[in-house]
């Protein structure tokens, strides 16, 4: 522990060194961001530390999905597994990929992403990424407790143009891509962007063995149409397309080849939008609705009875997204402006069992909803001469959530709950002078309790006493406090962030008996669990030269424990450290790009034997290079490689990713 935490300062500090050493040229501090205010706001006005992954940066990073351009630019935790699913966490909350009550929010373009797996998030249509860290349920309600990813899509208008790319690589992988937009005519703009890929091979790990059943196809369509009604006023249309299909599943290392599955996976979101200006207010105003679905098939079995219906379905889920949002953007003077909006949003959950020869068998939980209205108030200040800025802001949210009678499920007893909360927030920065800038932020997260949690009850027969569960309409919400404070500098050619922060999270719900007869035991939930993180988060960007771009940033914990039933331990999947070293050179025809990503220790339950033991897995470095030469303005070739050095590595125990894995692409730009 003490070696690790010497190289994170050590890695700090040359850091810093680098930066006092070199410093011409200047850097680029004017990037618009929106995420912190839900409008639009100079990046080094914006209290919240805020990450940015840009159009360059995607391009030149080897990856198949989201989560793989997050982990390798931003400083999130992962959990992965082959298969496409994979989610994140942020600040010290576990990694969650599954569940609509998440602890980190995934929005496009300010609305809710409306997905669970974030494997399934089209990227062929972001332009860049903004990373907010720290608590937002301020702005954004419930799930915004570590932080938010907001994917901000294209919007192309002038001359069209685009790309159109074909890519060949390892394990017999075939890829397709384009983008184009433009304007069709004076008042109407357009964007599309698609993607076909497949895995025909089973992948190897860095071990050079293979792992069975890991073979995949998916294609990806993103489609925006724009209108302008008036010079001050524009509607715009969003449609998101995810296909996959025959998504192999390996399962467990330690199942060997009889827990494999394959899935078919589905998802779309469509959102229209309407912005105008009427004086200082600038108004927005959208609806949107999407769906995520899958259907999983058992492959293999070590159930005799079920192997002479293999495959077969075993599982399927439904997840049905509705919403709307107003939002005005109260500009009263160059002093002072003001957020106002109205967020609603509905989520239904539908799940389905089956039994190997076809016919329907009751589902693990029952179907459920969960309905939210917010309403937020955010105001900014600027102050002294524009060097000082302050933010504060409140948010009211009502949500209700109702469990509904489920075909086959005849233990379960429906119910309804609801529940308010309120959260501020508070955050400044200030300019010192000589590129030297102090923020800090304060505020309030929350995560509401689960549809199941709240209401019904359910009964499991057991040899002797049966288990009746029992929702509990009392929860509260689980809630955190977080408090950060970084001191940022730039000079020429150098910038650094050193931000500390610490979040106490208490009303975590746990699952606890609350009583016992001769023929039963009796479960409820309960708000009894309490969690703590604190930490240390550095970014460093140094400009060497003209060419050469280097960077540095990670995350230290300092503390990442929670208390479950009065014992404390590590938080899941949550490494001590994380660093991530990179470097961007571009000199002419030619460009590359060398990331190097370290992960420390992380534990997390042996859920292969017995789930109350902990394993304690050990630190890796996994590192990526990307070469592109352009033959001229229209024509380039690249080479990408992910795991370059073939490490043998996994984000969650028991499910290794793939070894070396590299593609070459040719790319047409017109």
């Amino acid at each position: 522990m003490h070696g690790i935490r010497s190289l994170s300062l050590t890695l700090v500090a040359s850091s810093l060194a680098a930066g006092w050493a070199q410093a011409q040229d200047p850097t680029q501090l004017d990037t618009v961001v929106v995420t912190g205010r839900r409008a639009e706001a100079r990046l080094d006005d914006t209290p919240q530390r805020i990450e940015l992954v840009s159009t360059e940066d995607i391009d030149r990073t080897p990856s198949r999905e989201l989560t793989d351009v997050l982990k390798k630019h931003t400083s999130v935790d992962v959990i992965q597994y082959p298969g496409n699913l994979s989610g994140i966490g942020i600040r010290g909350f576990r990694p969650e990929f599954s569940g609509i009550n998440k602890r980190s929010l995934l929005l496009i373009d300010g609305r809710p992403a409306m997905a669970t797996n974030l494997s399934l998030v089209n990227m062929d249509q972001v332009e860049r990424i903004e990373v907010l860290k720290g608590p937002a349920s301020a702005l954004y309600g419930s799930s915004a407790m570590g932080g938010v990813v907001n994917l901000i899509t294209r919007q192309r208008s002038g001359p069209i143009g685009g790309y159109a790319q074909i890519a060949a690589g390892r394990f017999d992988t075939h890829e397709l891509r384009t983008a184009i937009g433009g304007s069709l005519s004076e008042r109407l703009d357009f964007d599309y962007a698609g993607s076909l890929f497949e895995q025909n091979a089973d992948f190897r790990t860095g071990q050079g063995t293979r792992r069975p059943n890991t073979t995949y196809s998916q294609q990806n369509h993103a489609l925006r149409l724009g209108l302008k009604l008036s010079d001050d006023w524009r509607i715009q249309v969003n449609n998101e397309l995810y296909r996959g299909r025959d998504i192999a599943t390996p399962g467990d290392l330690a199942s060997g080849t009889n827990s494999q599955t394959n899935k078919d996976m589905d998802r779309e979101g469509t959102d229209l939008k309407l912005t105008g200006r009427i004086g200082g207010h600038q108004i927005t105003t959208r609806t949107f609705f999407g769906t995520q679905s899958y259907e999983q098939y058992k492959k293999t079995s070590t159930t005799a009875a079920e192997r002479p219906y293999l495959p077969f379905r075993s599982f399927a889920e439904e997840l049905d997204y509705r919403g709307w949002q107003i939002q005005d953007q109260w500009t009263w003077n160059d002093h002072l402006m003001t957020v106002v909006g109205v967020d609603q949003e509905s989520v239904r959950q539908k799940t389905f069992g089956y039994n190997a020869n076809g016919t329907r068998k009751a589902p693990s939980s029952a179907n459920n909803e969960r309905r939210s209205l917010g309403v937020y108030a955010q105001n900014t200040l600027y102050l002294n001469q524009g060097n000082t800025t302050v933010d504060f802001g409140l948010r009211h949210d009502r949500i209700e959530t109702e469990t509904f009678s489920t075909p086959l499920l005849n233990s379960f007893t429906p119910g309804k709950a609801d529940f308010t909360t309120n959260n501020p927030s508070l955050g400044f920065t200030h300019k010192l002078g000589g590129g030297i800038r102090v923020h800090g932020t304060v505020g309030k997260g929350f995560v509401p309790p689960s549809a199941l949690e709240l209401t019904g009850s359910a009964l499991t027969v057991k040899a002797g006493k049966d288990d009746v569960l029992a929702g509990n309409a009392g929860l509260r919400p689980e809630s955190s406090v977080t408090w950060d404070m970084g001191l940022e500098w730039h000079a020429g050619a150098f910038f650094t962030d050193l931000t500390v922060f610490r979040t106490r999270v208490k009303d975590r719900i746990t699952r606890v008996q609350v009583g016992e007869d001769t023929d039963n035991r009796y479960f409820s939930y309960t708000n009894a669990n309490s969690a703590r993180m604190e930490g240390l988060e550095w970014n460093g960007r140094w400009k060497a030269s003209d060419s050469l771009t280097m960077s540095l940033a990670g995350t230290h914990y300092f503390r990442r424990t929670e208390e479950i039933g009065g014992i404390q331990s590590e938080i899941r999947n949550v490494a001590n450290n994380t660093v991530r070293a990179a470097g961007d050179y571009q000199s002419g025809a030619w460009s590359s790009r060398f990331g190097l990503r370290y992960v420390g220790h992380f534990q997390d339950n042996d859920w292969n034997g017995n789930s109350a033991s902990i394993i304690r897995y050990a630190p890796f470095a996994v590192a990526d290079l990307s070469v592109r030469y352009r033959f001229d303005r229209h024509s380039s070739v690249s080479v990408l490689i992910d795991n370059l050095f073939d490490r043998y590595y996994s984000e969650k125990g028991g499910y290794p990713l793939a070894g070396r894995n590299g593609r070459v692409a040719y790319r047409l730009d017109f």
